[in-house]
């Protein structure tokens, strides 16, 4: 017999083989004992966890000419002709490629027929839920009234495509995904009785990179002892796998911890010209800050990360000399990378940004600065200090500087040589408590990061306020809905009456231009929202004419500020103050 795969030369051939799915060895020996046979089963769970191999365990067990037993003995006939896929009574359907009305049609035929060899027929009908309705509704019938010694076994990685009537009248099943330590202890005993040489930390990496199926750590296994020649070390398995070293995860952490961008650019440079994928990287560096996070908060004695015990106690001594929130800092940073790298063509660039940002965290506004000023706030807040004490607050929460006079009832005050505000109405230039409406303060705690539309220069909005704001508008658009982000990239705010904004794509952008039509509402809500006041929002592509839009209010707005900054100057010249505004209009 010619070479045979690894997952094929072990496959389980009792039930003591079956790794990790106790559940449903036990019950299903309980049911062999007691003779209750049911006539349907539906086996559920992820790929490689052991469903087919659990069927085809079964049908021995009921099939062995000592059964139906717990202990098929895999050497009469009728055993080693299920094991070889010969027998009669145990027919194999891949409902995947046999999914239409006529083959279960067919089969319907067939299992009027009894057993010829065995105790029972047994139909394995594996990916069931790629049936389609009709057949679904041919195969009820069937499994409604059940003929005397069939027992259907329904295998699937899809149960919620599986009609309801089917389901409900089948046992079911769940298997669950196995942990890292049954699948390194299976891999070990292939090993062993394969003659392989390996180190124990070798084998984790192929039982963590399975993700959970067995078949898939024994696969890697056959393909890891090609790739090393039946001598299995760490270095080799993570060249195979393309994973990156966890030893190089640690160098790149240290120096993003210490502010080396540069060095940290390097490393990655060099990881990614030996064929690493992006995106892989980007996922091994979350992995590796996982498992410190959690063998930081929990101990390497919580056995939640499940490492050799020399790697954990070195994975802990990394831990220990990094600041929790600073390393859930640089995961958050990294999941946004690893999200928006899926819809860009450039990767590497967004992963180059994405290392300058953790680096240098005042680059991109650190959870640390964040707390600064939320501290400065709350000082302020409680009349500790004012808003003039220092620095003027006008970064994260996009406090409304305003100008140097205080608008009131009856004008402009005038202001002294120091810009403050005369003493009779100095009350009136703090920052408010929190009782005072959010549009009168002008502290916009909901805009995150970058300034707000209304936050951009104070007063009433203008194109220009919305031009300014516009990056916030799609930051706040891309966390509720990416896709409508993307739609609005290359758009800008091109006119603005004071109740509806014009956006303009360029001419080529015309497909943009429609799916943003279709997220429409959202965006009017987001701009809304940021604005303080109801906008609605219209799209056009460039060049063409906004049709019934009156421009009249925006030309207005323009000639006010206009005036109001040519009466600035003139109070600035002269040291004068706003008596009184006559809006009268003065005919020639």
């Amino acid at each position: 017999m010619g070479f045979l795969s690894l997952y094929r030369k072990y496959r389980p051939q009792n039930f003591n083989d079956l790794v990790g799915q106790h559940h449903v060895v036990r019950t299903l020996k309980n049911a062999l004992e007691s003779g209750r046979i049911a006539h349907a089963y539906l086996f559920a769970g992820p790929r490689g966890t052991g469903k087919t191999s659990t069927a085809k365990v079964f049908a021995m067990a009921l099939n062995c000419i000592h059964g139906p037993t717990t202990e098929p003995c895999g050497q009469c006939e009728n055993c080693r002709k299920i094991q070889k896929g010969q027998s009669i009574d145990v027919i194999e359907i891949d409902a995947a490629s046999n999914r239409g009305i006529d083959e279960i049609r067919e089969l319907r035929e067939k299992v009027k027929f009894y057993p010829n060899e065995g105790e029972y027929k047994v139909y394995i009908i594996d990916e069931v839920h790629m049936l389609t309705k009709g057949a679904f509704n041919a195969l009820l019938k069937t499994l409604e009234e059940p003929p005397e010694k069939v027992v259907f076994i329904l295998a699937t990685t899809e149960p919620h495509q599986v009609i309801n009537t089917i389901l409900s009248r089948c046992q079911r099943f769940d298997f669950s995904l196995l942990p890292v330590r049954e699948i390194q202890e299976r891999l070990r005993y292939i090993c062993e009785k394969e003659e392989v040489e390996f180190e124990e930390e070798a084998l984790n990496i192929l039982a963590r990179s399975a993700n959970g199926g067995l078949r898939d750590a024994i696969s890697l296994l056959d393909q890891a002892i090609s790739y090393t020649g039946n001598n299995l070390n760490p270095i080799d398995v993570q060249g195979m796998l393309g994973k990156v070293s966890r030893e190089v995860l640690s160098q790149f952490i240290k120096y993003v911890l210490n502010g080396n961008s540069v060095e940290a650019l390097k490393l990655v440079n060099r990881i990614i010209s030996r064929g690493n994928n992006v995106g892989r990287l980007i996922g091994d560096l979350i992995e590796y800050g996982r498992q410190l996070l959690l063998v930081k908060e929990c101990g390497p004695d919580s056995r939640i990360i499940e490492y050799p015990d020399e790697v954990l106690e070195k994975i802990s001594g990394e831990a220990r000399a990094i600041k929790t929130s600073r390393l859930i800092e640089i995961i958050d940073q990294l999941t946004v990378m690893e999200r928006d790298i899926k819809y860009s063509d450039e990767p590497r660039l967004i992963l180059e940004v994405g290392i300058i940002k953790m680096a240098n965290p005042e680059a991109g506004g650190s959870i640390i600065d964040l707390e600064k000023r939320i501290a400065r706030l709350e000082n302020i807040i409680s009349g500790k200090i004012t808003a003039n004490d220092g620095d003027r607050i006008t970064s994260t929460f996009n406090t409304v500087s305003g100008s140097d006079k205080v608008m009131t009832g009856q004008g402009v005050k005038k202001k002294n040589k120091k810009g403050s505000i005369k003493d009779n109405k100095a009350d009136k230039n703090r920052v408010k408590s929190d009782n005072t409406p959010e549009h009168e303060t002008g502290i916009r705690t909901d805009m995150g990061g970058g300034q707000g539309v209304e936050d951009a220069s104070g007063g009433e909005l203008t194109l220009d306020k919305f031009r300014k704001g516009w990056p916030v508008v799609l930051k706040q658009i891309k966390e509720k809905n990416i896709k409508a982000q993307a739609f609005l990239i290359e758009s800008r705010p091109a006119a603005f009456d004071g109740e509806v904004l014009v956006i303009e794509f360029p001419e080529d952008k015309a497909f943009h231009k429609k799916g943003a039509e279709k997220e429409k509402k959202l965006i009017e809500d987001v701009v809304s929202k940021i604005a303080g006041t109801r906008c609605q929002v219209r799209f056009r592509l460039a060049g063409e004419k906004e049709k019934g839009y009156n421009n009249t209010a925006v030309k207005k707005k323009e000639k006010n500020k206009k005036d109001d900054d040519l009466v600035n100057r003139v109070m600035e010249l002269f040291d004068g103050e706003i008596i009184k505004v006559n809006h009268e209009v003065i005919e020639n």
